[in-house]
């Protein structure tokens, strides 16, 4: 299978074709549990993302997830570093890192968790989506 194929995220019924593009609706809504934070930040992440940043050496930085058009199966997420938070920002400060998530792009990762892997393939920052209806065997696109 092919890094760029579509993997199914509940079933056979929900698999996607592979590398499909276009415009995508919406997703669902999707309710958080009362009292859940809209985005789940792991301790690998905090610990990788804070030897970034002083590396970087700026403490006005914070970690941006994004999500824009592309990608094999529609959507695609960026990370960033941003000095900006702006006024329609989600901002989740985790231990000794802060992460921003825009209006626009919350509305497709409300409820992931955010985590960072290192193995024998490299490293990588992964997102567990519960609004993607699938994903691309890279694991840095998803549909909805």
């Amino acid at each position: 299978m092919s890094a760029c194929q579509s993997q199914p995220n509940a079933g056979p019924s929900n698999a996607a074709s592979s590398c499909a593009t276009g415009g995508m609706p919406p997703p669902a809504p999707f309710t958080l549990p009362e009292g859940a934070t809209p985005l789940k930040v792991s301790d690998a992440v905090v610990a990788k993302v804070g030897e970034m940043l002083t590396e970087e050496g700026d403490p006005n930085l914070k970690l941006r997830i994004f999500v824009t058009g592309g990608g094999c199966s529609g959507f695609q997420y960026g990370f960033a570093f941003d000095d900006v938070t702006k006024d329609d920002d989600l901002c989740v400060e985790v231990g000794a890192i802060k992460v921003l998530v825009d209006a626009s792009s919350l509305q497709y990762v409300m409820g992931a968790e955010i985590d960072f892997e290192e193995n024998l393939e490299g490293s990588r920052f992964v997102i567990k989506n519960p609004n993607a209806a699938s994903t691309c065997g890279c694991g840095s696109s998803f549909s909805v």
